[in-house]
């Protein structure tokens, strides 16, 4: 242990510097044993120069500790341990050109400071005068002071899981550089000194700092990278939300977009998959290139086939493949495919003028934006399907429309021809039935004259049945007038309507409270006057007894009519609504058959239905919906 000058206090400081050295090497060691699993688990390029640069930084760290542990004296492997080291600002250079060209001078000047830093370890065996000392330490400052300007402009223009790592392998490395450039101002303060104590503690605060930030940027936990992504995954989500240009081709822009944004470069093709033509149709491109310029057998449609996301650099790629990345001076590829649950729909691909320093983060980030891609296309095909199908439907509902209007047209012509022009003849026809009855009286014998009657009788229930006829089309030509109608001032006209009958037949009506609703009131009238009526005259052998009430059923009021009357058999509850369709003989209930075809017309009209309810002999209810009124 070394000494200060306070005791108790020095021995404390001490210890505390001691703790922090060895948290530093720890941390470093495992930094290099993480990198290098994750490099012997893939075997790329990008990983093993990642290990290597932590290697460097470990392996005198290793030697120190092993050379403790054992007490050899072994000069010539502390030599190496600080040629490793020497190494590092070379191999974090190595790394900043998977971002970005680094100027050649700067390269071959690091190059060269490696070298003669090595030289100067076998000249002074590892043991440096403190100008040799300071600079190699100008050495380390200026190569890793570009590469924190460097990771940090790209982590300036990438977004997601990359933005977070290169702009944390910028703080390791800026914080490295503080530790250094506080080496070298150590070096030139006098010895012992309380201000060399304290440089000492912020120099091994900064180094534990720089780990921890390496360690975020190399070898970061899945858990931190999948909430880095999830981050953007949110962005690009409320991204989409406020596209105003809800379309296939607002989407693709957005895609384009943001994957511009997120890998720092404008060489991107975007293809959408063609089912008339059967080709992926560049919607988006540069240089006019298309997944048609590369080989049928090569990445681009590998990955199309395979539905699998790939990255390949232009050294891996032959033929075509390598051709087209020529033409662009691309020195990356990757290729997403758009991906539904059945198919794919779709191809992007990002050319990148260098490489990537964190390929499988650019890759994931690339099928976060794929998918939500593909959802909202997905979305957008189906919402275009459904506009189609409402065109459609809108057509057919149009077609439809005339060809009613064309059929009631032709029903009020027929109902105007039958009530003037058919009118006429029949009149003839009963006039001369009874000139011949009252001229030749004596001439006519009791079946002649019993003829003529009944010639006379069908022609007056024909006339009736036109007028009938008449009535009923005149329901749909005329104009409906729609107000606020009190139902208990309609059944009370109806009474009044009915005074007549309802005393011949000695009818008890109970009315209960009845609502107000926006309607007809004349078609009200008829409505109720038709189906009082009827229950006046179906009614068996007791005095009629009649009941109209109406109950609130949601947004409809719903009425009924009930009767004690002969009541109808189920099997005719659904023909009794047609148009003259009739259950008794004329001589036993007298009529047109018309009167509830008239309701259901009414009742529709309004919005309502109307059904029945009975049974043979124990009485009738009809009833039917009106819509409410608030």
């Amino acid at each position: 242990m070394r000494h200060t000058k306070k005791g108790v206090v020095g021995d404390c400081t001490m210890t505390i510097e001691e703790f922090l050295t060895q948290l530093t090497r720890i941390f470093f060691v495992l930094l290099m044993v993480i990198t290098l699993v994750d490099y012997l688990r893939y075997r790329d390029r990008v990983r093993r120069d990642v290990a290597l640069v932590f290697v460097s930084l470990s392996v005198n760290i290793i030697i120190i500790i092993f050379v403790q542990a054992t007490g050899l004296q072994l000069p010539w492997l502390l030599r190496l341990g600080a040629v490793a080291v020497l190494a590092q600002p070379y191999l974090l250079l190595r790394l900043v050109r998977y971002l970005r060209p680094v100027p050649r001078l700067l390269y071959r000047g690091a190059v060269l400071a490696m070298i003669a830093s090595w030289v100067l370890v076998l000249i002074f065996q590892g043991e440096f005068p403190p100008p040799v000392l300071l600079l190699i330490i100008a050495y380390f400052v200026a190569i890793d002071g570009y590469t924190v300007l460097a990771f940090f402009r790209g982590g300036s223009a990438s977004t997601g899981v990359v933005r977070h790592r290169l702009t944390y392998a910028a703080a390791g490395s800026g914080l490295l550089v503080v530790a250094l450039f506080l080496v070298g101002v150590r070096l030139v303060l006098p010895d012992p000194s309380f201000a060399r104590t304290i440089l000492t503690s912020l120099i091994q605060l900064a180094a534990i700092l720089s780990t921890l930030a390496y360690y975020l940027a190399f070898a970061s936990p899945r858990w931190l990278r999948q909430m880095w992504q999830m981050l953007e995954l949110k962005r690009y989500l409320e991204e989409i939300r406020s596209l105003e240009n809800r379309t296939v081709a607002g989407m693709v822009d957005l895609l384009h977009q943001s994957v511009a944004r997120a890998m720092d470069t404008d060489m991107i093709v975007i293809a959408l998959w063609d089912d008339t033509a059967q080709v992926l149709e560049p919607q988006r491109t540069i240089k006019n290139v298309s997944p048609a310029d590369f080989d049928a057998e090569g990445v681009v449609w590998q990955a199309w086939r395979d539905r699998t996301p790939i990255a390949r650099q232009q050294r891996y790629l032959t033929g075509a493949d390598a051709q087209v990345m020529q033409k662009l001076d691309a020195e990356t590829l990757f290729v997403v495919p758009l991906i539904t649950s059945d198919r794919a729909i779709g191809l992007v691909m990002v050319f990148l003028r260098f490489g990537s320093l964190f390929v499988d983060d650019d890759l994931r980030l690339l099928e976060i934006y794929a998918q939500q891609t593909v959802t909202m296309l997905e979305n957008f095909e189906m919402v275009e399907k459904l506009h189609h199908q409402a065109e459609a439907l809108e057509l057919k509902v149009q077609e439809r429309t005339k060809a009613l209007q064309r059929s009631n047209d032709e029903l009020r012509q027929f109902a105007y021809i039958a009530s003037h022009d058919l009118q006429e003849p029949l009149r003839t026809v009963s006039n001369y039935l009874q000139l011949i009855e009252s001229r030749y009286p004596d001439k006519l014998d009791d079946a002649g004259r019993e003829f003529i009657a009944f010639a006379v009788d069908g022609a007056v229930r024909m006339k009736n049945l036109i007028n009938a006829l008449l009535t009923y089309s005149r329901i749909d030509s005329r104009e409906r007038k729609i107000t606020l109608v009190d139902c208990q001032k309609v059944v009370d006209e109806v009474q009044r309507l009915l005074e007549a009958t309802i005393k011949e037949a000695e009818a008890d009506i109970t009315i209960d409270n009845m609502p107000k609703i926006r309607a007809d009131e004349q078609l009200l009238v008829q409505l109720f006057q038709n189906l009082i009526s009827n229950a006046i005259k179906y009614h068996g052998t007791e005095k009629p007894k009649i009941q109209v009430s109406a109950v609130r059923d949601k947004n409809f009021w719903r009425f009924s009519v009930q009767d004690n009357g002969i009541g109808i058999e189920p099997q005719y509850m659904e023909r009794i609504f047609v148009i003259f369709q009739r259950l008794h003989l004329q001589t036993e209930y007298p009529g047109t058959g018309i009167g509830l075809a008239i309701c259901k017309k009414v009742v529709e009209l309004h919005g309502g239905r109307i059904w029945v309810e009975s049974e043979a002999g124990k009485g009738t209810t009809f009833l039917f919906t009106l819509p409410a009124t608030g």
